[in-house]
């Protein structure tokens, strides 16, 4: 290779490095610290081989043996020009070799936050969003200090057993030196060891100044409010990664990143729960890896009920329904519910039902103990009721559904009818199947749960002044095959019993003796077949709701 030819491939790869996308140059400089003296060490042999007629040195005697590999043969069969070439060849080959292996590590954190600060101020989110993705990991270890160096300096640091516990002891010291004195012999001299060895800790390095970056890191990209829009709006599968960042911080990040998605009627999660249709053998639903959001929440349901995954899409349905009559949604709902079948996957309350019902299956399945707050579905169906209008000229009452409102409203039923005749499914060792035999109330067992929030619900409609008892005797008649589809033996007949007691008693609202006459009419209204399959809930009503005449 000439000196020519080697300035020529210089300008090729300055061209090249000029064409390759951005990301890829911003991943070069995190590989700087190595690639740089590369570089050097390869470009002053290039440079040595192409002057080797000016710089070669004379052998010296006594160095003939090492001379044979430092000089070039007579005949010119290998020439500096062509070790020159070797050297270009193998430089460009571990430069790319080494770009493409090494992997960042703590020390690469402060290039990686000047990185993503320069790409937020000049909002090039998608190259963020490339160049972030494959460094994630380390940010979230290094700022949990769960790095491996990290790892061995707080364990030789805190020797100290109390010190080391995640909530520090706050009763008497004599509690403490109780519990010392109740731990093994192996136990206390771990204990001792751990304290002998505490001084070696000066050798490792604590990392605070790269955890900082990490967390400066997350702190940029989880509380930019454009960057935020812009992973909701263009890039959602990214919403996933980021709430993986197991930081406090990720909290309120996800709870606007659903806000945002529930608001927008074209988002990903309203796609996604429209494409999440399918049912699982044992209740609830299948959630496929490309259904991302929901896949990252509800595949280990875990994670929704520590992100809190309710709150922003129940609220926003509330707040929506509420608002509805300075945006013209409460007059849509009113309207006629012809077309809802192919209008419900853009409809906020709809698709917020169904993913309420998603996520308590999912729950349920799990075993993950926790009610992951289905009561705000008797609040959809309170705020609905407030709203509830069928008096339009167009409307016609004696309809199965005679408004979309009306739709709703039966939607939210049927989910909560669902979740308590899921029951079936459950094995005897879940936390969601331990009923007592009396049918206390759980605050985890998902299925008591249901019947206290169908119970509620059932106060809603029954006694509103605007549903009217035809609509209402639906939802009743809809209410009791629920019922009768549960088993009158084993678990099934425990829970059979509660949704009865819950049912008639209104949850746990205590409604006065109009609620039990309205059952009355309605128990009247319903099919002698099927009311001769419910003796055990009109007996129940019968007894809770006596007839004053036969009272007396």
């Amino acid at each position: 290779m000439t000196l020519d030819g080697f300035l020529g491939l210089i300008a090729l790869f300055i061209a090249f490095y000029a064409i390759v996308s951005p990301v890829t140059r911003l991943r070069v400089q995190l590989h700087l610290a190595i690639q740089m003296p590369l570089a050097f060490l390869s470009v002053t042999l290039v440079l040595y081989f192409e002057f080797f007629s000016l710089l070669g040195q004379p052998c010296w005697p006594a160095s003939k043996q090492l001379c044979y590999w430092l000089t070039f043969p007579a005949d010119n069969s290998f020439t500096p020009q062509q070790a020159a070439f070797l050297v270009v060849f193998a430089w460009m080959s571990l430069a790319l070799t080494l770009n493409h292996l090494l992997k960042s590590g703590p020390r690469a954190l402060p290039t990686i936050g000047k990185i993503v600060q320069t790409l937020l101020y000049d909002h090039r989110f998608a190259e963020l969003l490339d160049f972030i993705r494959p460094h994630l990991r380390l940010i979230d270890e290094t700022a949990r200090r769960q790095r491996l160096l990290q790892k061995v300096h707080d364990w030789l640091a805190n020797a100290d057993r109390f010190r080391r516990q995640k909530y520090p002891a706050i009763g008497p010291v004599e509690e403490e030196v109780a519990a010392e004195a109740k731990s093994t012999f192996a136990t206390r001299g771990y204990e001792a060891f751990r304290r002998n060895i505490r001084w070696f800790a000066v050798f490792i390095p604590a990392q605070r100044k790269v955890q900082a970056g990490a967390e400066n890191i997350a702190r940029m990209l989880l509380r930019s409010e454009e960057f935020r829009r812009f992973v909701v709006t263009m890039r959602p599968d990214m919403a996933a990664d980021l709430m993986a960042i197991n930081l406090h911080l990720r909290y309120d990040f996800a709870d606007k990143v659903f806000r945002d998605l529930i608001a927008d009627s074209g988002s990903r999660l309203y796609q996604e729960i429209e494409q999440n249709q399918n049912l699982a053998g044992d209740g609830g639903y299948v959630i496929p890896e490309q259904n991302k959001l929901l896949h990252f929440l509800f595949d280990d349901a875990n994670v929704a009920r520590r992100l809190g995954a309710w709150k922003p899409v129940g609220d926003y349905v509330i707040n929506s329904i509420r608002a509805g009559a300075k945006n013209g949604y409460t007059e849509y709902l009113n309207d006629r519910s012809d077309n809802f079948d192919e209008e419900r996957w853009r409809d906020s309350t709809f698709v917020g039902i169904r993913y309420f019902d998603i996520m308590v299956h999912a729950a349920m399945r799990q075993g993950v103990p926790d009610h992951m707050w289905l009561f705000y579905l008797p609040l959809f169906v309170k705020e609905l009721e407030e709203v509830y209008d069928s008096s339009g000229p167009e409307i016609d009452t004696t309809a199965e559904f005679p408004t979309r409102n009306a739709r709703l409203i039966y939607e939210a039923f049927h989910a909560m009818g669902n979740w308590v005749r899921a029951i079936e499914y459950l094995d005897a060792a879940s936390p969601h199947a331990a009923i007592a035999p009396m049918g206390e109330f759980s605050s985890c067992a998902i299925p008591v749960d249901a019947g206290v929030v169908l119970g509620n619900a059932m106060v809603t409609v029954v006694l509103s002044p605007r549903i009217g008892d035809t609509f209402a005797a639906y939802i009743h008649d809809c209410v009791l095959h629920h019922i009768s589809a549960l088993s009158r033996d084993g678990l099934e007949g425990r829970m059979r019993a509660i949704l009865i007691r819950t049912v008639v008693a209104g949850g746990n609202r205590g409604p006065d003796a109009r609620y039990g006459e309205k059952l009355k009419t309605f128990l009247a209204m319903t099919d002698h077949v099927l009311r001769g399959q419910m003796r055990d809930y009109v007996e129940a009503v019968t007894t809770t709701f006596p007839d004053p005449r036969t009272s007396d």
